[in-house]
């Protein structure tokens, strides 16, 4: 199967479909939505990391800080 060339000239005398321009601003209008809530839905996922990182880092200082395998679980932490 051939493909056929487009080059310029041909480019310039093509006849490309656009849709009416009240509909381009609304697509317009729902990809700034979508990408808000892309934004947010990023930002949320950062803090969600960051306070899962935060738990860990409080359950390990609590398991650390007591019980009879503190000594045992600090010297693994050392080693790994």
């Amino acid at each position: 199967m051939r493909t056929a060339n487009v080059n310029g000239s041909k480019l310039r005398n093509m006849m490309i479909p656009l849709p009416p321009l009240a509909e381009q601003h609304r697509i317009i209008a729902k990809v700034d939505e979508l990408m808000r809530l892309c934004d947010q839905l990023e930002t949320q996922l950062s803090t969600m990391q960051n306070e899962k990182q935060s738990l860990l880092e409080a359950v390990l200082n609590d398991a650390l800080d007591s019980g009879d395998g503190a000594p045992e679980l600090k010297r693994l932490l050392v080693e790994a």
